[in-house]
């Protein structure tokens, strides 16, 4: 059953928190989206590690500005996470993508945020507000077509894709390995771009996202 996010509760994100801490490398959807379903993961093109980055052209960002891949040419590596604003497992990793970001902004990696979902709260209003709020010094983006999202095959938000110099895609899955930040064990983003910097392929090159499920049109 769909739920809007004015029936998300407090108790309902504990609760997701909670299940999420549990199984922290589960793949997880939450009750204020729809998860994919069948007819629109038939449609995704699944993309698997070593594969071309599909492009994007033309998607306006909270700046206003149009933006692409190709903005990226010189960057070493790109980190593209697919996320959206009303999401609380998005939310707790806010603060993570800043500090990675500016971390690795002067080693040449560059990252951009996509949101394709459609609901008021993730809309570009709502996002430009939320990028204010953060301080997001990377671009986000909104693609209301969600054409980007389906051919990245992302599921989840967040859902991560670090693509190497080539713009092959070297990582696919989750930032790490627990929403909560104290919990964390496993770097799994940080690794795959700390091996990418220096040459080689991730140890871990595909790890299962945590999130909530994207709503597909």
């Amino acid at each position: 059953m769909k739920k809007t996010l004015r029936s998300f509760g407090v108790g309902m994100s504990m609760a997701i928190a909670a299940a999420i801490a549990a199984v922290p490398t589960a793949y997880a959807a939450d009750a204020t989206s729809d998860s994919p379903s069948k007819e629109n993961d038939s449609k995704h093109k699944q993309l698997s590690v070593g594969d071309p980055a599909p492009a994007w052209e033309g998607l306006v960002g909270v700046d206003d500005q149009k933006h692409s891949l190709g903005d990226h040419a010189d960057a070493k590596a790109v980190v593209v996470v697919f996320t959206c604003n009303h999401c609380p497992v998005a939310q707790s990793y806010e603060d993570r993508l800043v500090e990675l970001a500016s971390e690795y902004q002067d080693k040449g990696v560059e990252l951009v945020a996509i949101n394709v979902n459609n609901m008021e709260a993730d809309k570009l209003p709502a996002m430009k507000e939320r990028a204010e709020e953060k301080g997001f010094k990377f671009d986000y983006l909104y693609d209301p077509s969600q054409e980007i999202g389906r051919a990245y095959g992302a599921t989840v938000t967040p859902h991560v894709f670090l693509l190497d110099g080539a713009r092959n895609v070297a990582y696919i899955g989750a930032v790490d390995d627990n929403m909560t930040e104290s919990k964390v064990t496993k770097q799994y983003l940080r690794d795959a771009i700390d091996a990418v910097l220096a040459g080689s392929k991730p140890e871990t090159d595909t790890t299962k996202p945590m999130g909530c499920g994207i709503h597909y049109e």
